[in-house]
């Protein structure tokens, strides 16, 4: 079967996309993934198809206005906020959908794609599977959607997920216009509604976190989160194994692409907090961390995750999905200071499940408050739970559940 993947946003969201599609090709499946420009190159180095869309997403994220809109939003403004991207990328997605559809025998869509796969295939149909990396539908739980602000069950939390679902919805409209221009029309309200509650949907992230739950009168699967290993004989930076050896296990402090000033404050504080509670620390550049002279801070450009992880004493990070997925799979207990969309729900789920210390937001940060969380996070109690949840994590198939959801979705 030919299988396109619809897929988009950042590194994280790409890579277990890899995962799944390299999982489909091993089972003897044609697999072609959308991605743009800035990581076609890394789907192509592992093996995938690519069927490019031209345009430097991050690059628009990062010098537009998308990631200043998000910072102290509600998650409805955010989600809406993302609109912006859609916009500057709308003519050539159009075009890049279109060309690839007639290709394929098969659809499996994510949730910055499923409107417009939707719109698609209700003019030309392809069986289609909805393939979600986040909890990102309304639910009266708090442990179950992405855009709930309570735990345990409460009509609030289903309020604000409706609240977030329509600008996410509306956010694809862009793209939906231009889609038009191509002579694929609009499907009215009432077919799109329908054919949101009822495509086959999947969420590929670990039950150790998100809860499955009937969730607009189905019953939600999760089939743990599909993680993509480095290939074998990959080695860490020789500066940072010297690193390592060199003294007792470090705590890793990253925060992903974001480059605004709250997030640069944030890591500035989770180095010097750490620093306070007595840990060394390799922290990411990525965030737009100058060098330091401290000879206790190692500043790298990025390390696999899952050679890094298992080997630092904790973890502080921005609570991106994949990010908590492999922390947790390490089994280190985690400080997490969530900035937006759905990363205050992975914060406030990490500490809940037992495997990190209670959240600090970006831009509610001090170096007071990290100290104290670097020092909750030696509590013995609490690294035996973060193990525990670790040692489940591990033991999920998640890359081999998700092919057998699409297989069984886009076979019957």
């Amino acid at each position: 079967m030919r299988v396109a993947i619809l897929a988009g946003g950042s590194r994280g969201d790409y890579q277990p996309v890899i995962a799944v599609g390299r999982e489909l090709q091993s089972r003897g499946h044609h697999v072609g993934v959308t991605a743009s420009t800035d990581y076609a190159p890394h789907l192509r180095a592992a093996g995938l198809e690519v069927e490019e869309i031209h345009a430097d997403a991050m690059r628009i994220y990062r010098e537009g206005t998308v990631a200043e809109r998000m910072a102290g939003a509600s998650i409805g403004r955010q989600v809406g906020a993302l609109r912006h991207q859609a916009e500057a990328m709308a003519p050539e997605l159009a075009r890049a959908l279109i060309d690839l559809w007639p290709r394929y025998d098969a659809v499996v869509s994510t949730a910055l794609t499923f409107p417009w796969a939707g719109q698609l295939a209700a003019h030309d149909p392809r069986p289609q599977v909805l393939m979600l990396f986040v909890p990102a539908l309304p639910s009266v739980w708090g442990d179950a959607s992405m855009f709930a602000t309570r735990p345990g069950r409460s009509a609030r939390n289903l309020v604000d997920g409706l609240r977030g679902l329509g600008p996410g919805m509306a956010m694809g409209s862009p793209v939906t216009d231009a889609l038009a221009e191509h002579g694929v029309p609009r499907g009215p309200r009432l077919r799109a509604a329908r054919h949101t509650l009822t495509v086959p949907a999947f969420i590929a992230h670990t039950p150790r976190l998100i809860t499955p739950r009937r969730v607009s009168g189905r019953q939600i699967v999760l089939t743990g989160y599909p993680f993509r290993d480095s290939p074998p004989g990959t080695t860490l930076d020789a500066a940072l194994e010297g690193f390592l050896a060199d003294g007792p296990p470090p705590v890793y402090a990253g925060f992903g692409s974001q480059s605004l000033e709250q997030t640069r404050e944030a890591l500035r504080h989770t180095i010097e907090g750490a620093l306070a509670a007595g840990h060394r620390v390799v922290a990411l550049r990525g965030t737009g961390l100058a060098e330091t002279s401290d000879e206790r801070v190692l500043v790298v450009d990025g390390a696999p995750h899952d050679l890094l992880f298992p080997r630092v004493a904790a973890i502080a990070h921005h609570g991106g999905a994949g990010t908590t997925a492999e922390a947790l799979r390490s089994g280190r207990p985690q400080v997490v200071l969530p900035f937006a969309l759905d990363q205050p729900f992975f914060a406030r789920r990490v500490h809940e499940v037992g495997a990190g210390a209670a959240p600090v937001p970006v831009g509610r940060t001090s170096v007071e408050a990290l100290r104290r969380s670097f020092e909750a996070t030696e509590d013995p109690a609490l690294r035996r739970s973060a193990a525990l949840v670790g040692d489940r994590v591990r033991a999920e198939r998640g890359a081999a559940a998700a092919a057998d959801r699409i297989e069984a979705a886009l076979t019957t």
